[in-house]
């Protein structure tokens, strides 16, 4: 027989440490955004991983030692051939 809880326990949420510094800026930048994580109600949580994921992605489609790639304009009013 399991003895009687006297208090009701809460679990210790274990945040993960904060991520040391990869060397590439866009990739820390993103990183950075985890340590707010702690401070945010859940229901924010899933808009800031989406947040880093973007910004994960842009930093790996972007060129190392070249500012970042801006995304395409679906603007078409540069076609080719107008002179």
């Amino acid at each position: 027989v399991e003895p009687a809880r006297t208090q009701l326990e809460s679990p210790q949420i274990q945040w993960p440490d904060t991520p040391l510094p990869t060397g590439d800026a866009l990739v820390d930048r993103a990183l950075d955004a985890l340590g707010r994580i702690n401070a945010m109600p859940v229901g924010e949580h899933g808009d800031l991983y989406a947040h880093i994921h973007d910004a994960l992605s842009e930093a790996l489609d972007s060129e190392p030692g070249l500012p970042p790639v801006s995304p395409r304009s679906t603007n078409s009013s540069g076609s080719e051939g107008d002179s």
